[in-house]
């Protein structure tokens, strides 16, 4: 926080709440009432008018509703002294056109920020339409409503949280919050849905930056459909391709992603649940969300959850052979059983998921697989297998593909090969500038091996692992 910020609400503390002292103790608590407020002015004044009678922190408490807060005068003998803060963004809201008002009101629904598309597919109707959102946004820019950052391949835009809470406010009074969080919901669950589908591709790092940026909204959409019965089967797909897309992995939330998994899959209207929440569904939420638990070497619950999994899976066409079900079966076979029959399993899980279509899950069953090769099959088998995952690695022009293709490469010559090969550096191809991008965290730190949270190997007199540790891919730290 900006200290001419902090030292303009010690001035209006001062002036207001002459017992009032800026302290270590209270100092955080200032700067973050402060930059809540988006550093307005007027807004700084009003709050600490306030700390005549409350403390930084009870302020802090309230400000979900800072304009009932805010709404004694300071106290001043001019005429402006006896403005509101409401009374202030009254004036602004006055200035816009009927239709920047109306899309003012909807835009409240985003949580940190938005881009066009979203504003035209979120905002559109009802008296908005979508050819004019553009021009509307514009005239809101125009206004100082709504701030752009066109520094990226897509403009962004935002609202200060002032801003934001006047329009959610506005748009409750006029009875269409309901139908905008639905519309909000469903335009991230779309997002989510393309970007699981374009996992493992050319573009997957792109999706990967976009499903950061959009976060905060992503959140929102979860939680309102888990707010939802009726919705818990859009927020259920959400979060399932978010964690294919392995967004909570890169993010290092992997604890947050779990989370919405569990509480998603304990909402439902069982009325609503031959539509919202499908037998198939249910499964792959719970393959991801023991999936998940493997990656935090949480094996107990890994088996709980797999054993929900089993059940679910006999309501399927396909019964437990499933691709979701098969597939955590096997990986749980190789990461926690250390059992050689994972390989089949991984295997037929790959076969699966290729048939239908799904080639990111594919693609990770093909790693797994050539993984459980390199640990419990023969040097003729384990090569086959890098073989066949280095190659579809290359093909799929995914840069996080060829690393991990290159780990296993690496892996495979450890086990079955020359170790002093396992080190040479890899040859600089198309996926070497991947690290440069600078946008992602690669998910593993100084000295991880890739494979392994921290659990124990069993080792044989050489050094070289006899078996995979019981853990996950890349996750030491990640819980």
């Amino acid at each position: 926080m900006d200290d001419a910020v902090l030292l303009r609400a010690h001035q209006a503390a001062v002036g207001s709440a002459p017992a009032f002292r800026l302290t270590a103790r209270n100092r955080r608590a200032v700067a973050q009432l402060c930059l809540r407020l988006d550093g307005i002015p007027l807004a700084v004044e009003l709050a600490a008018v306030r700390l005549s009678a409350m403390t930084a922190e009870e302020i802090l408490e309230r400000l979900d509703d800072r304009f009932r807060l805010l709404s004694m005068a300071r106290p001043r003998t001019s005429a402006r002294g006896h403005h509101t803060l409401r009374g202030i963004v009254d004036w602004s809201y006055d200035l816009c056109t009927e239709g920047e008002r109306l899309l003012w009101n909807r835009l409240s629904v985003f949580s940190g920020g938005f881009d066009l598309e979203a504003a035209e597919t979120v905002c559109a109707g009802e008296g908005v339409p979508r050819e004019d959102v553009l021009d509307l946004l514009a005239g809101l820019v125009d206004k100082s409503i709504v701030a752009v950052n066109s520094s990226g391949d897509r403009a962004g835009y935002s609202l200060l949280e002032t801003i934001r809470q006047y329009g959610g406010q506005r748009l409750e009074e006029e009875g269409g919050t309901t139908r905008l969080r639905v519309r909000h919901s469903e335009f991230y669950r779309m997002t989510a849905v393309r970007a699981g589908q374009a996992w493992c591709g050319p573009r997957e790092v792109d999706w990967l930056v976009r499903l950061r940026t959009d976060l905060p909204n992503l959140r929102t959409a979860l939680d309102h459909c888990a707010s939802r019965p009726d919705l818990a089967g859009d927020g259920l797909e959400i979060a399932v391709n978010l964690a294919r897309t392995r967004c909570w992995f890169f993010s290092s939330t992997l604890g947050e992603g779990r989370h919405w998994l569990e509480r998603l899959l304990a909402t439902g209207n069982p009325s609503a649940s031959a539509t919202t929440r499908t037998p198939t569904l249910t499964a792959g939420a719970l393959a991801m969300k023991a999936w998940i638990a493997l990656c935090q070497g949480d094996n107990p619950e890994a088996e709980t959850f797999l054993a929900e999994c089993r059940a679910v899976a006999r309501e399927l066409p396909d019964g437990p052979s499933a691709a979701p079900v098969t597939y955590i079966e096997g990986a749980h076979a190789m990461l926690v059983r250390g059992d050689p029959a994972s390989r089949a399993l991984l295997a037929e899980a790959r076969d699966r998921f290729r048939v239908a279509g799904q080639a990111g899950d594919a693609h990770m069953a093909t790693m797994l697989w050539a993984m459980a090769e390199a640990f419990f099959g023969t040097q003729a088998s384990a090569s086959s297998a890098r073989d066949v995952y280095v190659a579809e690695a290359e093909a799929s022009g995914a840069e996080w593909a060829r690393t991990w293709a290159q780990w296993c490469s690496g892996l495979v010559e450890l086990r079955h090969g020359e170790a002093q090969r396992a080190l040479a550096p890899p040859a600089a191809g198309p996926g070497a500038a991947a690290g440069d991008r600078g946008q992602l965290g690669s998910g593993l730190g100084p000295g991880d091996t890739g494979l392994g949270g921290g659990g124990h190997r069993r080792r044989h007199p050489g050094g070289v692992p006899s078996a995979p540790p019981t853990a996950c891919v890349g996750t030491r730290g990640w819980r």
